[in-house]
């Protein structure tokens, strides 16, 4: 291997790290990117058309890697729905011909008995109730005679059954990679470990699980590059409300020296998330976090996204109070959706 080029979330997610996967692939041209992500967030590439490329299940740096792009592996720590990856691979298949899609046989699979259980509770805790935790419970169980792995429910779906690899096939493939790109979810402090518990994913959101999440080898044999990608304004998703408007659930709290903020305050309108389609909860920019995940993802260099939020001046502050913090410095900003707007600094 080459080149080892990692993505991660420095805050709760929805950073932009799409737009900065696909900024990167177009960059270093990957013949490997690889995954371990969930039903429960979206990752999105504005083309400079205006089109938006949205995937759930495949990863952004397909839109760009070009054709050297020869495979994508959908790691053991995969929580995947069939239908949102069938769906995927015919509506971008035209990115695909010449990529094979390979599936870790441990990879867990979601269905309709899990999201009908995860709807029983998940309300309280902000969940986005696509059933991902509960398909994490089921395979935790190990019951041999009720498994949930691709192993067990893909090798018999005809519209899948092919891209399920076995574990020696899988590891074979990640070996010949020359150029990987590993591309992260969800954001650092939704990690079921962090100080957020309980108003977290189901499991960790660091560099160190994503490695184990997509089984990358040890001895990669060149040097593993972290990015973490941040925002100015940090999100969570929306509280919930009842048929009544009435709040039955709340998505958590935030950092001491961060508060929440109303969209009108910064004058923007409110975003939607990928996956709910409900209003983003909107707060001040935190220190203690973006502190927090550069040193627990070990990070190499920052990009900084949504700086058309602020003003030139503004921004500048910003990214000098990042920069003091080391030893990662903001190398990147984002001024917009497309990849054009991605800016290198100097």
């Amino acid at each position: 291997m080459k080149t080892a080029v990692m993505i991660t979330d420095l805050q709760y997610g929805s950073t932009g790290k799409g737009l900065f996967a696909a900024y990167l692939a177009a960059q270093n041209n990957p013949d490997t990117i690889t995954t371990a992500w969930g039903p429960n967030a979206g990752h999105t590439v504005v083309t400079e058309d205006g089109e938006k490329l949205v995937t759930i299940a495949l990863p952004s740096g397909m839109f760009t890697a070009g054709g050297n792009l020869r495979r994508i592996l959908l790691g053991p720590g995969s929580i995947i729905n069939p239908e949102i990856l069938v769906s995927e691979m015919e509506r971008y298949a035209g990115y695909l011909s010449h990529v094979d899609v390979i599936i870790h046989p441990n990879a867990a699979v979601v269905t309709e008995r899990h999201r009908e259980a995860e709807s029983k509770y998940g309300f309280g805790i902000g969940s986005t109730m696509k059933g991902v935790g509960e398909a994490v419970i089921q395979k935790i169980r190990r019951d041999r005679a009720n498994m949930n792995t691709a192993e067990q429910v893909l090798r018999h779906n005809p519209d899948l059954s092919y891209c399920v690899a076995t574990v020696r096939q899988y590891n074979e493939l990640m070996d010949v990679a020359s150029t990987l790109h590993i591309e992260g979810a969800q954001g650092w402090s939704l990690g079921i470990n962090s100080g957020f518990y309980p108003y977290t994913t189901s499991r960790e959101c660091s560099k160190w699980q994503l490695l184990s999440d997509c089984a990358v080898p040890g001895a990669l044999h060149c040097p593993l590059e972290t990015y973490g990608v941040a925002r100015t304004f940090p999100i969570r998703v929306a509280n919930r409300t009842n048929d009544k408007g009435e709040q039955i659930g709340w998505s958590g709290p935030c950092y001491p020296d961060q508060g929440e903020l109303e969209w009108a305050a910064i004058g923007v309108e409110p975003e939607l998330t990928t996956v709910t389609k409900l209003p983003r909860r909107l707060f001040s920019f935190s220190m203690k976090q973006i502190e927090e995940a550069i040193r627990g993802n070990g990070v190499h260099g920052v990009f900084l996204n949504f700086c058309n939020y602020l003003t030139i001046q503004e921004a500048n502050e910003l990214i000098y109070k990042i920069d003091r913090i080391g030893p990662a410095r903001v190398c990147w900003t984002g001024w917009g959706p497309k990849i054009s707007d991605v800016l290198v600094r100097p």
